[in-house]
């Protein structure tokens, strides 16, 4: 019997609050950052409660590499979380705890959170399962942004990934910074169709010739044009609505209504657990759900 979440739903929710919800020194909050670390750790690994997990055990490090293929986002974010929590808990440690102290833990938090949608998509293929991508979609801004970068770097023709991520960027971070991601790409994503012709071969098999050819006729003729209409067709719902969920916490109910998939692949089982995992803990607050739009949701 491998990682249980239920096993670990009270200490997560104890942790979760201790970082995050409650007014303490910021040497605790880094702390209980530490131990939920070592949590995902142990989530990542797949392994039971009775198997000792520590960030700085060689034993862990060696499976950890492994497993993720040394990913170095991954590697090196566990890695300054393990330092952090040292600084925290080691009493030779007399220095202020800063704000940025605390910043930088959750930051190497949110790249380990990313690391384990990198693991998973490089099992089940980004873009092969609308509702999968559809629950991806109910995750922060900055953690899609993460996962989708890595991806990125690893697969970069994959086209699913370069419209979301084109699109994350506007979400995380501001229209300029979307635009210029795709302007630095732009011989590359001119010359990238917008639809993969295997993707046309499955139309013409299941509705045949002429709703494939349809498809082709309205496609945007490339990435480069398509990445830049849709970073200008969402930025103005932005505008119009706002920014519908910006964090775990304004997700949650979101993500309970909407996120958790039926099946019983391996793929949606997969997929229901990490998220599951992810939001654990979490507080739901949110305002702005009466404002969904299915088009900022889905994209």
């Amino acid at each position: 019997m491998g990682f249980r979440n239920k096993t670990y739903t009270d200490l997560v929710n104890d942790l979760i609050v201790d970082a995050f919800y409650i007014d303490r020194p910021n040497r605790g909050k880094i702390a209980s950052i530490r131990q939920y670390a070592e949590v995902v750790v142990r989530k990542i690994l797949d392994l039971p409660e009775s198997d000792k997990v520590t960030l700085g055990n060689e034993a862990i490090v060696q499976q950890l590499k492994q497993v993720s293929g040394d990913n170095q986002l991954l590697m090196e974010s566990v890695d300054r979380i393990r330092l952090a929590g040292n600084k925290c808990t080691h009493t030779q440690e007399t220095g202020q705890i800063t704000e940025e102290d605390v910043r930088d833990c959750i930051d190497n938090l949110f790249n380990i959170y990313a690391s384990i949608f990198v693991l998973y998509f490089q099992k089940y293929k980004f873009g092969s399962n609308n509702e999968i991508m559809r629950s991806f979609s109910i995750l922060p801004p900055i953690i899609r942004y993460l996962a989708l970068n890595e991806l990125y770097e690893q697969c970069p023709e994959n086209l699913s990934v370069i419209d979301k991520l084109s699109l994350v960027l506007l979400k995380a971070f501001d229209k300029e910074r979307a635009i210029q991601w795709v302007e630095d790409r732009k011989e590359k994503l001119v010359d990238t169709l917008s639809y993969t012709e295997g993707g046309i071969e499955e139309i013409k098999k299941e509705h045949g010739n002429d709703a494939a050819q349809q498809i082709i006729n309205n496609a945007p003729e490339s990435m480069f044009v398509l990445c830049t209409e849709r970073i200008n067709e969402v930025e103005k719902i932005i505008k119009r609505n706002g920014l519908l969920y910006n964090n775990f916490e304004q997700a949650k109910q979101l993500y309970l209504n909407n996120g958790i998939l039926d099946g019983s692949a391996d793929e949606i089982k997969d997929f229901n657990s990490i998220m599951e995992f992810l939001y654990l803990g979490r507080k739901e607050e949110n305002q702005n759900l009466d404002k969904i739009d299915s088009y900022t949701i889905l994209n």
